[in-house]
């Protein structure tokens, strides 16, 4: 450190901007005979944890009090205690050993004087810098007459009683002791600047991470945007949650993580060090930061688009930097919602799922959809369908509305693929492109919402913004919605039989030319592309099969391995007693026979047209 004395002198004669004026002209500043030194003003302020310091540094004391004029912000016994519990001592001689001894020590103590005189009504308002006798520079605020001090750190002070009159110039007391660089000082770590700062809140959310307080001490190197407790405050109101924990409960520990690696950027880049402009950094959580500075301003914008200004910059700690921001910055977030099939679950949605598992592939399609909207009808909802449809089951509407590719179509008219909660629908009517390709109305009014399919039928949304992983569910319940289908032409039989020696059929509805009525095991007449529903009456004890030429089992009610059984394109449908399929080229090619799995002789030809 240059010498006290000399220093004194030259930034005496550089420092206009303070009073200085001599006793003629300023006759009201010829000292008092009764006025104390600044050790009898110490004395009589209490400060005597600064008179110890000042005396550990040998000579200082008659230096201050030789010198020709001096401004001394005077930490108070508080101030220095704050100071021991930042560096976790408990004494002035173990915190003069943890700045780095008795040399440092002497700087600080010179960072705390100007040389020059400055009363209160000196100083203008705003932010003015001024060199001190440890040759580094504070900064000074004057708003709404409080007077700040923010050292080379970045700390900030108070002035808590303003113009102490002394022999050779004027004392300020503050609330906080003021940091110089001290290169062959130990700098904090990030959790004791952290501490220092009281980020409680965050040093708890980094607590709640396993490892990652460790992590963040053993780094190389790290720029930390750490914010306030006010701006965790911010977060939290932002997601209507009122703790830590309900936060975390919230959104999950997977991103709690996630946001806390937002803020730091593995390199060292104090507020200087920055490129003027906007500038991207890779964070810890492996996606881009923005960065902007303005001159002295320096701010940070998350991906949201949300910006926050940097409040107190350049905290040097032990492995990098860390800048005091506003507001929480977000990254993107890994959903914390269920996926579709668990919210369905959930909701007792158990029809809707059983239609979707009878298209194959489609529950993976929607899980592994990047965004859809749902709408979900209940089980009355379909229930309602099954009555419109004059049917009792799930396979028998399948059956009836032309298989299983326009189940798919009718399911696939409930999912755009987008995201849309319903305030992000528009007011009015507006048209929607589904997974159907075909267009689906939604209607919003206010609050409500309803949908409208292609035959005119209109949907109340009972239950509206369910969130999944990958969209959001709005649940219906009046009624399925139908698209436009494609038309296939169905036939129901009903097959009887007569003892263990034939089956018969009893009833046809849709082509009367398939067989003649109450004939045992007589010739069937099908037609490609048609699908049929069997009901077999006695199932149980006389299970129907399809068979080749060659005997092999092509169909069967029995559970025994057939060839089409599980062929996507026929949907073979057992219910009980039902048994459903469509008769695809392949199935129509193959086709010979019809045969009771138990009793041989209960068997007729197939001819297909």
């Amino acid at each position: 450190m240059r010498n006290l004395s000399k220093l004194l002198m030259l930034c005496f004669l550089s420092f206009g901007i303070f009073s200085c004026s001599s006793d003629d002209d300023n006759p009201s500043q010829i000292p008092d005979p009764q006025t104390p030194n600044l050790v009898e003003a110490a004395e009589a302020g209490g400060l005597t944890t600064l008179l110890d310091a000042v005396g550990a540094v040998e000579g200082l004391d008659q230096q201050l009090l030789d010198a020709e004029a001096i401004t001394v912000f005077a930490p108070t016994n508080q101030a220095f205690t704050n100071a021991m519990n930042a560096y976790e001592v408990e004494t002035l001689s173990e915190l003069v050993e943890a700045i780095g001894g008795v040399g440092n020590l002497e700087t600080v103590l010179g960072f705390h004087v100007v040389p020059a005189v400055a009363f209160s009504s000196d100083l203008e308002a705003g932010t003015q810098t001024f060199l001190t006798l440890a040759d580094q520079e504070i900064s000074v605020t004057v708003a709404n007459d409080i007077v700040s001090i923010e050292d080379a750190l970045g700390n900030i002070s108070t002035v808590v009683e303003a113009d102490i009159e002394i022999e050779n110039g004027v004392v300020h007391v503050i609330d906080e002791v003021l940091l110089p660089i001290l290169p062959d000082a130990p700098l904090p770590n990030l959790v004791e600047a952290a501490q220092a700062a009281e980020l409680n809140v965050l040093l708890d959310a980094v607590g709640a991470i396993e490892g990652l307080d460790q992590q963040l001490l053993d780094a190389e190197a790290i720029t930390v945007f750490a914010p306030t407790d006010e701006a965790f405050g911010d977060l939290l109101n932002e997601f209507n949650v009122e703790t830590l924990d309900e936060l975390i409960a919230e959104i999950g520990l997977e991103n709690l993580e996630t946001v806390l690696g937002f803020h730091v950027v593995p390199a060292v880049a104090f507020a200087e060090d920055l490129p003027e402009g906007e500038n991207t950094f890779t964070t810890l959580a492996d996606q881009d930061i923005t960065v902007t500075r303005s001159g002295d301003a320096v701010s940070v914008t998350d991906v949201e688009g949300n910006t926050y200004q940097v409040t107190t910059p350049n905290v040097a700690i032990e492995n990098g930097v860390v800048h005091v921001i506003d507001g929480v910055v977000l990254p993107e977030l890994a959903s914390n919602a269920p996926d579709l099939v668990t919210a369905a679950n959930d909701a007792g949605l158990t029809t809707l799922l059983a239609a979707i598992d009878a298209v194959d592939g489609l529950e993976q399609q929607l899980l592994d959809a990047e965004a859809i909207t749902v709408f979900a009808p209940t089980n009355d909802a379909f229930q309602a369908a099954l009555d419109a449809f004059q049917v009792e089951t799930l396979e028998e509407l399948v059956a009836e509305i032309g298989g299983v590719d326009n189940l798919a179509t009718v399911l696939g008219f409930h999912v755009i693929p987008a995201v849309a909660f319903a305030e992000d629908i528009p007011e009015g009517e507006n048209t929607f492109p589904t997974l159907a390709e075909q267009d689906i109305t939604v209607t919003r009014n206010g609050n409500e919402v309803t949908v409208t399919d292609t035959t005119g039928a209109t949907y109340a949304v009972v239950t509206a913004d369910v969130e999944i992983e990958n969209g959001v569910v709005h649940v219906i319940d009046d009624g399925v919605l139908l698209p436009a289908l494609e038309t296939q032409d169905s036939v129901a039989m009903t097959v009887e039989n007569d003892g263990a020696s034939a089956y018969f059929v009893s009833a046809i509805e849709g082509d009367e030319n398939v067989t003649t009525l109450n004939e045992n095991n007589s010739t069937w007449n099908l037609s490609e592309g048609t699908r049929y529903l069997l009901n077999v009456t006695g199932a149980s004890t006389h299970p129907l099969a399809l068979r080749n030429s060659a005997g092999d089992l092509l169909i069967t009610q029995n559970g025994a391995s057939a060839i089409f059984q599980d062929d996507a394109d026929v949907d073979v449908q057992i219910d009980g007693n039902i048994i459903s399929f469509t008769l695809t080229p392949d199935l129509a090619n193959a086709v010979d026979n019809y045969v009771c799995n138990v009793h041989g002789s209960m068997s007729g030809s197939i001819t297909v047209n």
